[in-house]
């Protein structure tokens, strides 16, 4: 088995361009990545009927 995850990655490139250089994202918008990440979730939760806040008092 092996133990590792995104920390281990040092370099990627997509598309001839380099994206993670020494292991640091390079012209990332992190926060307009996290906003379509959360929207990606909120519709695909919405689409299949699930509740997001499972703890929530129905």
């Amino acid at each position: 088995m092996s133990l590792m995850d995104r920390t281990n990655v040092e370099t990627v490139i997509v598309a001839g361009k380099i994206r993670k250089w020494r292991g640091r994202l390079l012209n990332a918008n992190l926060d307009q990545i996290r906003r379509d990440l959360e929207a990606s979730r909120d519709y695909l939760f919405k689409a299949a009927g699930v509740r997001q806040d499972l703890f929530a008092n129905s």
